[in-house]
């Protein structure tokens, strides 16, 4: 006599990992969205960082004007963060004074070259996740 699974058995197998597939999948999905959120914030310390180190050294080279960046277009980050890139999710406008983060949703960090801020104005939940 064969020992094997009944067709009722496996059934029931497929049913209960089926179960399972449903309750792991979102915790998987919401773990994807903070994880991007978590690169996001290193991204942008990254860049604040980078924005203070360009003024000190133009301070102290005697440069003229303020010592910020003119602009954050994607080849001004990667020279001031020494080649450091930003991740897909982000977007910056042609004038390089606002960079754009989409993880679901979408928020804009403006930089002021008078001052080297970057700051995220808006008061949406992305941007409170990213702040804090």
């Amino acid at each position: 006599m064969k020992k094997a699974f009944t067709m009722v058995e496996l059934i029931f197998v497929i049913v209960i990992l089926g179960i399972l597939a449903m309750v792991a999948l979102p915790r998987l999905a919401g773990s994807k969205k903070d994880a991007e959120i978590t690169r996001a914030k290193a991204e942008i310390a990254a860049i604040r960082s980078a924005i203070q180190t360009y003024r000190g050294a133009n301070l102290l080279s005697q440069k003229p004007g303020s010592g910020y960046p003119e602009d954050l277009k994607t080849t001004t980050i990667e020279k001031i963060t020494n080649g450091t890139k930003l991740g897909s999710n982000w977007t910056v406008n042609e004038a390089g004074d606002t960079l754009t983060l989409t993880i679901g949703e979408t928020t804009a960090f403006t930089y002021s070259k008078d001052t080297g801020s970057l700051t995220c104005p808006n008061t949406d939940t992305l941007c409170e996740k990213i702040e804090k």
